[in-house]
């Protein structure tokens, strides 16, 4: 796999498995696979290695961590129990500690054929196969264009500054945070009036420069929703307003987008500029959950179409 080695140093991962239908990573309430990496000693020079790939307790410079010692072949402590191919370590110490995400921190390497004990696909975590920039994010995908002018236009640093997240979903506060650094990061008073938005929030700022111009509305009761993820139709919304809430001077053909729903002008302009094209000819899917991937190619898109004819509110000449 490539990715962003999570281990601490002194460590390697030595098992790495998905876990389906997680409600620690529940996405709109539909349980999301959840990621463990398993970071384990390194072994001292010299030591040997038994049937189960962990070299004896003496061999490194930590006790022994295995529920059931460090010969063990439980699910923490096996070395190869996942797959992994392309490491070329023989030999492991017992876990030192273990990586919870719900980001996949790694993307597949088409050469690995060998299958695992729990998923069809291995993997590799060898440095020379990782590239610059954001490692999750493939040279070739639909997004990197987008996702490299964003960090280069310091419109986002990432999840982390090896990771960019492109298939985790957009809450409300990230993509105000765009849409404002986008903007210049023009000033704006700390209080934006919502409830749940705190004046010392690291989206204040840009939440009260979208309410002062008109951008938002929030989401009913005085309430923001920072934390809520971004649907599609609301992500065009907001590129619309910016856009000055124009007409559009064609129907769109998206048969999930009725006219009596709020966003169909804001589909209609989009579709018609090229902001978007679907998620097929005649769907929109105006209720799926924006991912990050979705929100840096509607931006760039966006910027590619206007940049040299529209004045964005607030934003210093």
């Amino acid at each position: 796999m490539t990715g962003e080695n999570l281990c601490p140093p002194g460590t390697l991962v030595a098992g790495w498995w998905k876990a389906d239908g997680s409600g620690f990573c529940d996405l709109g309430g539909a349980p999301q696979p959840r990621y463990y990496l398993d970071c384990n000693r390194v072994c001292d020079d010299g030591c040997g290695c038994g049937a189960s790939g962990i070299c004896a307790t003496e061999c490194t410079d930590a006790n022994c961590r295995c529920l059931e010692g460090c010969g063990s072949q439980s699910v923490d402590c096996t070395r190869f129990r996942y797959g992994q191919c392309n490491q070329n370590v023989e030999c492991v110490g017992e876990i030192a500690c273990r990586v919870v995400t719900c980001v996949p921190p790694w993307e597949w390497d088409p050469t690995c054929t060998t299958t695992s004990a729990t998923d069809n696909q291995t993997a590799f975590h060898d440095r020379p196969c990782l590239h610059d920039g954001f490692t999750d994010v493939a040279p070739d995908a639909f997004y990197t264009e987008a996702v490299g002018w964003m960090a280069a236009e310091g419109i986002t640093t990432g999840l982390t500054n090896d990771l960019f997240g492109p298939r985790e979903p957009a809450p409300r506060s990230h993509f105000a945070t765009f849409l404002w650094r986008y903007a210049g990061r023009p000033d704006a008073p700390a209080d934006s009036g919502f409830v749940d938005v705190s004046p010392d929030a690291w989206y204040a700022q840009p939440v009260s420069w979208m309410v002062g111009h008109g951008l938002t509305t929030g989401i009913g009761d005085n309430r923001f929703g920072p934390d809520m993820i971004l649907p599609r139709s609301q992500a065009i919304t907001f590129l619309w307003r910016l856009a000055g809430s124009p007409t559009a001077r064609v129907a769109h053909n998206f048969s999930d987008v009725s006219s009596s729903n709020y966003f169909d002008v804001a589909v209609g302009w989009a579709a018609e500029n090229g902001v978007t094209t679907g998620v097929s000819p005649t769907l929109f899917a105006p209720t799926q959950p924006l991912t990050r991937a979705q929100a840096a190619t509607f931006l760039h898109r966006f910027h590619m179409l206007f940049h040299d004819t529209l004045a964005l509110p607030g934003a210093t000449p």
